[in-house]
């Protein structure tokens, strides 16, 4: 899988529901499709490490979504945090269908992602920096 792929599944994985419910509207080629897996919900053990140790331990458990579909001979993934199985459904679609598309409507399909997210960050930074402590030291010179 490329590099390109990848950043746009995870956009997609990212996406609101109802963009993307729009978006398939608007460029669904009208073939048939045929579902491969799922929707379908499930639970992943998320698992982390603390301070650089090299022991890892189970933190928790978090639902997760995925599909695959097949449009003709390309077959189109998806797989998110959650339990929304339309919005599985979806970016799945979308994702067989960016496979092909020219990269202009790519960026038409990926834009508005990409800026609704760097959009909800600003916002969460902002939040952040409004309740943040600043520790100021007094050094020897």
């Amino acid at each position: 899988m490329n590099q390109e792929r990848q950043t746009w599944l995870g956009l997609l994985a990212r996406a609101n529901r109802d963009y993307l419910e729009n978006i398939w509207a608007t460029y669904n080629p009208g073939v048939p499709i045929q579902k491969l897996a799922g929707p379908e919900t499930g639970l992943v053990q998320l698992n982390t490490q603390a301070c650089k140790a090299s022991v890892s331990f189970q933190f928790g458990e978090a639902s997760c979504t995925r599909c695959v579909i097949a449009i003709g001979k390309i077959q189109g993934y998806a797989v998110h945090l959650g339990s929304d199985l339309r919005k599985a459904e979806l970016a799945a679609y979308l994702d067989a269908f960016l496979q092909t598309a020219p990269s202009h409507q790519r960026e038409l399909v990926l834009h508005p992602i990409r800026q609704q997210l760097e959009l909800k960050k600003a916002e969460r930074d902002q939040l952040t920096a409004a309740t943040s402590v600043r520790f100021y030291t007094t050094q020897k010179t």
